[in-house]
């Protein structure tokens, strides 16, 4: 990693896809359970299962509709997942 950059761990963020203004894109799994209940991730809660990350500047990695551990390589999780 670029010694500029630090990972820091354990923010606290809500990520969804609520407000068209930011863009177009919505949440596959809300779109083929016709719901909005479904967040990448949310404050003090949880982080969704097909949650990847964020690329800069904002774009959410989702890896729906496989869970995000079946298909991230260890190299690409930053600690150890039960």
């Amino acid at each position: 990693m670029n010694s500029g950059i630090k990972k820091l761990i354990g923010a606290n963020m809500d990520i969804d896809f609520s407000n068209i203004n930011f863009g177009n894109s919505q949440c596959p799994w809300n779109i083929e359970d016709k719901t909005n209940e479904h967040k990448c991730a949310l404050k003090n809660i949880s982080i969704c299962k097909y949650f990847c990350g964020i690329q800069y500047l904002d774009s959410v990695m989702c890896s729906y509709p496989h869970e995000n551990l079946s298909v991230l390589q260890q190299d690409e999780i930053d600690r150890q997942m039960k």
